[in-house]
Parts: C-alpha cells; sequence; structure tokens
C-alpha cells in the first residue's frame, strides 16, 4: 500500500508494517516467517 492517509488510520508510524485482517500485527520490523504463518493460520 502506498497511500499515506491509509496507512495512518491504522495508527503505523513507521515502516515496514505488516496489517493483516484490518488489524496491525507488525510495525518497524520485518517479521520472521514463523510469525506470519501463525498470523494466518
Amino acid at each position: 500500500m502506498k497511500d499515506i492517509k491509509a496507512i495512518t488510520d491504522y495508527g503505523v508510524m513507521i515502516t515496514p508494517a505488516l496489517v493483516i485482517d484490518g488489524k496491525v500485527k507488525a510495525a518497524g520490523k520485518v517479521p520472521k516467517v514463523e510469525e506470519i504463518k501463525e498470523w494466518i493460520k
């Protein structure tokens, strides 16, 4: 996503960030593959 307004609407103020199903799962770091797998189960 490149729309800064949409990004800040999630409360994200630092990148990279990951949002899954409308919930911020990570901000300011690249999550490990294992973490992402757990989030998308």
